[in-house]
């Protein structure tokens, strides 16, 4: 084996010795069931060089950002079953924090501490592994025999871009097996460098052993470094006495295994004596020093923390209650676009399980529109009664939408004398939707209940003026059935049923409306994904001015949020009449989706670029035909930008862009 080799077509031994790591996985029975119980130790230490006001705006930093410590530690010990590879299941046993109120500070770099390098990605869905065979030409290799039946392989990326790392690895020779590795990399504002020791035989030499982390984080002049370390396949187990008894500080030294560093020891030591001293104080504070604590207190530790972070928290018991609220303020979670100008988003989500078989979901999402004044809101509520077949009633409230109608405008100016004719085609919708949810089979889905719609103009003294209906209702059977010819990997194809019944609890109108709709989301190789999506529409019977054109699956979205992005699935630059003024609608939305396609490969740039899309949308309705648009975007660790170009009846309809807020999106 040559000593010191560039791996390329030509180099046949050296690449066999890559083809092995590539291929090791394909030799392990991933399905063995191990049955393996154990404990994992995770220490971590957060230093904070530099920091300003800003820093409050962090996720899970709000306590660090005005804390008068500048160190913390924090030290966990958690019981872990393993099944098989990708079925374990953990519970916290101890849990030392030195940060106040025993925050959770950077939460984010959690995940790094369980990688998969034998997988497409490292962690979750990005960095790409340099062990993958479908990532070989992102990168260069270099291999070197070492001693003891083993070689070093170094690997340096092709192109600049934050989805690639660097480093170093130790292989096994006669198998491939990757026995540690470290490499450095930059992600999502954070500088790090890993290492990683790996298990030794069978599916657990595919997971570590032992991981650490060095990461240094900047932010508006702010800077803080830290530093994870866990150990894995830990064996001391503590009494369930002793955890009734002793303080955490206490029972963590019990299974520490590895005496702490002198930064750390002082660390712990500081806070360790200043808890003692606190219990031990038996003075009793001032009237005027209670005051001064409630005030900090509530301004600072509760209503500073809840505005500008999110809430996590478990309820009831045995935790079977979870419940996560964005951001009560924070203008990092803001979007904008030429139509609704700067838009607002807020987000809540709560879950309880009752069994195994038995849970309930609700969500709270609502956005706020500068340029309509419009608040918007949609509440799904599921209670879900067979998980294993996916059985669920779920209802959901539509609130603040805005739907157009031109007929009603029509007639009106026709028929009265009145100014402003534009805001007579106004209405603002609510509905409220019922259904029952069950997979008969993997490939067969239905849907069956009712639903109720109430349209009211949105300028009603106008209407009142004039002396014209200014609301709206209808009620009837939603039905829907989806086919999966795949299965779940596969394309979905959904035809959905709805009929209004006039009379009905006092309903205005009967109609009936049909669609079909058909999506598939295509993942490729490296992170690339082709989205499809292909539908129409059609209302087999209506009466005009009493019923309003509302199709489910072609409508302004007025709370963005799309499939892998805010804006794959949607027409960007179309008018929010053209939704309501046809009977039928053709549509069709594709985007293409990778890591390193065109501004990520220009070496200043692709040093920042996350993921870079291309859009494509048609669609066919009364008076367009054809509309297209055309569009592209990136995104990094800061914002995602789109522009969008559009083509009505085969000439120039428009030119828009789009920013969104994306940093911080993972903490």
């Amino acid at each position: 084996m040559s000593q010191n080799t560039i791996c390329d077509a030509s180099d046949k031994h050296d690449r066999m010795v890559l083809s092995k790591v590539w291929y090791y996985v394909s030799q392990i029975d991933t399905t063995e069931n191990i049955s393996l119980h154990e404990y994992a130790y995770h220490k971590f230490l957060i230093k904070t060089q530099k920091r300003n006001f800003t820093l409050l705006a962090v996720p899970s930093m709000y306590n660090v950002a005005h804390g008068s410590s500048r160190k913390f530690v924090r030290e966990l010990y958690d019981e872990v079953d393993i099944k098989n590879l990708n079925t374990y299941e953990t519970k916290r046993i101890i849990d030392f924090n030195t940060t106040p109120h025993r925050s959770k500070a950077m939460t984010n770099l959690q995940k790094y501490m369980t990688p998969k390098i034998y997988s497409t990605t490292i962690i979750e869905d990005y960095l790409l592994s340099p062990f993958h065979y479908n990532n070989r030409k992102l990168y260069k290799y270099k291999v070197y025999s070492l001693t003891n039946g083993t070689v070093k392989i170094i690997f340096t990326p092709k192109i600049n871009n934050t989805q690639l790392i660097k480093g170093t690895a130790v292989v096994d020779y006669q198998t491939g097996r990757i026995i540690e590795t470290d490499f450095t990399g930059e992600y999502d504002m954070i500088r790090f460098h890993q290492y990683i020791k790996m298990g030794s035989s069978g599916v657990l030499s595919l997971v570590p052993v032992y991981c650490r982390l060095d990461g240094k984080f900047t932010f508006l002049g702010n800077k803080l470094s830290t530093r994870h370390e866990v150990y894995f396949r830990q064996n001391k187990s503590i009494p369930d006495s002793l955890l009734e008894k002793k303080e955490a500080w206490e029972l963590i030294e019990q299974v520490r295994p590895a005496p702490l560093n002198e930064e750390e020891s002082e660390i712990v030591d500081k806070y360790i004596q200043k808890k003692i001293e606190n219990k031990n104080d038996t003075v009793a504070p001032t009237k005027k020093s209670k005051s001064k604590n409630l005030a900090k207190f509530i301004f600072w530790d509760i209503i500073g923390d809840h505005l500008l972070n999110r809430i996590r928290t478990n309820f009831g018991p045995e935790n079977k209650g979870y419940i996560r609220i964005n951001p009560l303020f924070n203008p990092l979670y803001m979007s904008y676009s030429n139509r609704r100008g700067i838009t607002y988003k807020f987000d809540v989500r709560a879950s309880y399980d009752f069994s195994d078989n038995c849970e309930l979901r609700a969500r709270l999402k609502t956005g706020y529109s500068t340029k309509q004044r419009q608040f918007f809101f949609y509440i799904p509520i599921e209670l879900n009664y067979n998980k294993k077949r996916n059985g669920y009633i779920k209802t959901e409230i539509d609130l603040g939408n805005r739907i157009s109608n031109s007929e009603i405008q029509n007639d009106i100016v026709s028929n009265y004398d009145v100014q402003q004719e534009d805001i007579y085609s106004m209405f603002r919708g609510n509905s409220f939707k019922t259904v029952n949810h069950y997979d008969i089979s993997d490939k067969f889905s239905f849907d069956a209940g009712f639903i109720f719609h109430q349209r009211t103009a949105v300028h009603k003294k106008e209407f009142k003026k004039i002396n014209y209906r200014y609301s709206y209702r209808t009620i009837g059977p939603a039905l829907s059935v989806q086919y999966r010819p795949s299965g779940w990997k596969g394309p979905i194809l959904t035809l959905d049923y709805e009929k209004g019944i006039k009379g009905m609890l006092k309903s205005d109108a009967g109609y009936e409306q049909w669609e079909f709709d058909c999506s598939y989301i295509h993942e490729m190789y490296r992170l690339q994904k082709l989205s499809l999506r292909v539908g129409a529409g059609y209302y087999t019977h209506r009466k005009e001015k009493e019923f309003f054109l509302d199709f489910r699956n072609f409508r302004e979205n007025f709370i963005p949020g799309g499939w892998n992005d805010d804006w794959s699935g949607e027409f960007e630059l179309l008018s929010s009449k053209w939704y309501n003024a046809s009977r039928y609608y053709v549509r069709t939305n594709m985007t293409y989706e990778s890591p390193l396609l065109l501004l990520s490969r220009i070496p200043f740039t692709g040093h920042f670029i996350e993921m870079e899309r291309i859009y494509f949308s048609a669609l066919s309705v009364r008076d367009l035909q054809p509309y297209i648009e055309l569009g592209y975007s990136f995104t990094t660790r800061w914002l995602s930008i789109g522009t969008f170009v559009a083509n009505r009846n085969g000439k120039f309809d428009g030119f828009g862009c789009k920013f969104g807020i994306e940093i911080f999106d993972k903490w």
